[in-house]
């Protein structure tokens, strides 16, 4: 089928270079693309047969059953990959001058969802893309959706750490460890050079309600690591006391920097 676009669903636990192997051996003439930009127009005319492979994330549809308590996770893993429509994938992009210092400022992300014509997985592994949307998110849109989703995550860790789901706490220990680090070795600084400063609230009088949205999620992130790091307290094992010791301390200089 000529310029058209189809999300596929690979094998379980293919990984993304297998399934463009296969699809190379599928289609022995193809000329494989390795980028996600949107072909040119020579691309679309062009004689010669090119095939663009990348991955995409699901969107599912069912949010309420992913966002209420007491269902149990194998149920929302579920819907987190079935009866999906819509896939979207991002391509960050800096805008204007990149501050070296604080690429945060100027990244931009610009995000595609595709539409499909019938939801994954159906009687077919693939189906063609209906329609494609395309739409800019700002350096402060994109920071607060980093921050839902790191804290979503942290959310997710903690509860499965409390009700005893977790056979080992390494990926709660690897979480905790990640976004402490990060807000310590200058991630909430940068944030807040980035977007509290008066030069933004002033050249951007329309983003209020997101600066305190942003201001509000890097409190709600203090709390959660604070929550986090008591139910880490009761399961860490001896030898990983260290480490847990090392949390707490640079937690206290993160929630410190916030002004908390």
């Amino acid at each position: 089928a000529q310029n058209k676009e189809f999300v596929c669903r690979g094998h379980d636990y293919e990984r993304l270079e297998a399934f463009q192997q296969r699809m190379l051996n599928e289609f022995p003439h193809a000329i494989a693309m390795q980028h996600a930009n949107q072909p040119d127009e020579t691309i679309f005319q062009a004689e010669a047969q090119y095939l663009q492979i990348y991955a995409v994330t699901p969107i599912p549809d069912n949010q309420e059953v992913l966002q209420r308590d007491g269902i149990p996770d194998n149920i929302k893993s579920f819907y987190k990959v079935n009866h999906i429509w819509r896939f979207r994938y991002d391509r960050p992009f800096h805008k204007g001058t990149k501050d070296k210092e604080n690429e945060f400022k100027s990244l931009w992300v610009e995000r595609t969802t595709l539409i499909l014509v019938q939801s994954l997985p159906g009687i077919s592994r693939w189906f063609e893309v209906e329609k494609r949307e395309v739409v800019e998110m700002s350096p402060l849109e994109n920071a607060i959706e980093v921050l839902e989703n790191k804290n979503q995550q942290l959310r997710t860790l903690i509860t499965q750490c409390q009700t005893r789901q977790m056979q080992n706490i390494n990926p709660l220990t690897m979480c905790l460890n990640g976004v402490i680090d990060a807000a310590v070795n200058g991630g909430v600084a940068r944030y807040q050079e980035a977007f509290f400063i008066k030069e933004y609230i002033l050249n951007h009088p329309e983003d209020g309600e997101k600066i305190a949205r942003l201001r509000e999620l890097m409190l709600e992130q203090a709390q959660i690591l604070e929550f986090g790091l008591a139910v880490h307290e009761k399961v860490v094992p001896q030898d990983m006391r260290p480490l847990h010791k090392k949390l707490v301390d640079q937690f206290f200089v993160m929630k410190s920097s916030l002004g908390i």
